[in-house]
């Protein structure tokens, strides 16, 4: 936590430094969510799932967690020039010790307006896998979008990206990317990630995207028996109003191994969301998801739930009590596993310099 304050006290330094220059002032922003949560059943064997509460050690077990904090810094160096920095702390990323320590999530340089209405970015960057989803979701401090709670990309990289929009009222739009395809981590491998969306929004309140990224295999020979290249495809669409939101998301992923065969993830999510009254909303999502369908007769198909309430106590601060479920449908004869099922009251706040 000692890295966190002294970054935060660096970032306000250049912050007031900008003004004092005369030069366009940086901003500071940020937020932090997590729980009070007691996983009410799960099974007491080895866990099966890349799920946050597959871990059977928590059961019939309450206690606090923080999930995610953020501290973002924004600075716009010209009028075509804007730099962005995040640093992330969660509760898997821990020291040596197992307390709570920090990496960068983004740090890049935007070019806007490259040519009318493009914008190039290079360095750390977020990449496009669920980032429309995950915004119009609206429920991060839920629970990540399903490509993402089932670990099958990554939402930054290092590398090069252009977008853009295109048509009238910008009803047409692009994000195109290279990458290294490490993610937050150094290059150390010849393979390279290419990103590919492309969105549309035929009226106000809708939208449809079409989402593709390919990752080339490792070529080094120490790496033969991991070696594989993965192709995902996924197909988003929602309806948002100020009322409420509706939205659908299916994707298939082929990772193409060298030395076993094919592994075929594939999965469908659907959210709503809406205001009730007041300052209460409520929301509620079902994904089913395939870690293989190439092994009809082995492991599981999983389903998820989870529901809850908005409490918006003030515009930057949110009490969410939700239920959290993955449950297990076994494969051939794999045996029975009971559903882990969580009950929680999160909480999410937000902070602006």
């Amino acid at each position: 936590m000692k890295s966190i304050i002294t970054i935060m006290g660096l970032l306000l330094v250049i912050h007031v430094g900008a003004n004092a220059q005369d030069q366009p002032a940086g901003k500071v922003s940020g937020y932090v969510f997590g729980d009070y949560f007691y996983k009410m059943s799960g099974q007491e064997k080895k866990a099966v799932s890349k799920v946050q509460y597959a871990d059977s050690a928590l059961n019939k077990s309450g206690a606090f967690s923080l999930r995610r904090m953020y501290l973002y810094y924004e600075h716009a160096i010209s009028e075509n020039f804007q730099a962005q920095f995040l640093l992330e702390s969660n509760d898997g990323s821990l020291d040596g010790s197992g307390r709570y320590t920090t990496f960068v999530k983004l740090a890049n340089l935007e070019w806007k307006n490259i040519l009318p209405d493009q914008n190039l970015a290079f360095g750390m960057i977020g990449t496009p896998t669920w980032a429309l989803s995950e915004k119009i979701w609206g429920y991060r401090s839920v629970e990540k979008t399903i490509l993402d709670m089932r670990g099958l990309g990554g939402a930054s990289d290092v590398g090069v990206s252009l977008k853009g929009k295109f048509g009238k009222d910008g009803m047409f739009g692009y994000t195109t990317m290279v990458s290294n395809g490490n993610g937050q981590k150094p290059e150390n491998n010849h393979s390279r990630k290419y990103y590919g969306s492309f969105t549309v929004k035929p009226i106000k309140a809708l939208v449809v995207e079409a989402y593709t990224d390919h990752e080339s295999a490792i070529t080094e020979p120490k790496a033969y028996n991991k070696s594989a290249s993965k192709t995902t495809l996924k197909a988003f669409t929602a309806y948002q109003t100020d009322k409420f939101t509706v939205g659908l998301e299916a994707f298939k992923q082929t990772q193409t191994l060298t030395d076993t065969s094919d592994i075929t993830p594939l999965g469908f999510s659907i959210f709503a969301s809406g205001a009730v009254m007041g300052k209460l909303s409520a929301y509620g999502r079902f994904d089913t998801f395939d870690p293989n369908t190439k092994t009809p007769k082995a492991g599981y198909k999983e389903s998820f739930i989870t529901l809850g309430l908005d409490y918006q106590a003030h515009k930057s601060v949110h009490i969410m009590p939700n239920l959290w479920v993955n449950s297990y449908s076994k494969k051939g004869s794999s045996p029975n596993r009971d559903s882990d099922v969580v009950a929680r009251i999160t909480f999410l706040y937000v902070y602006n310099r």
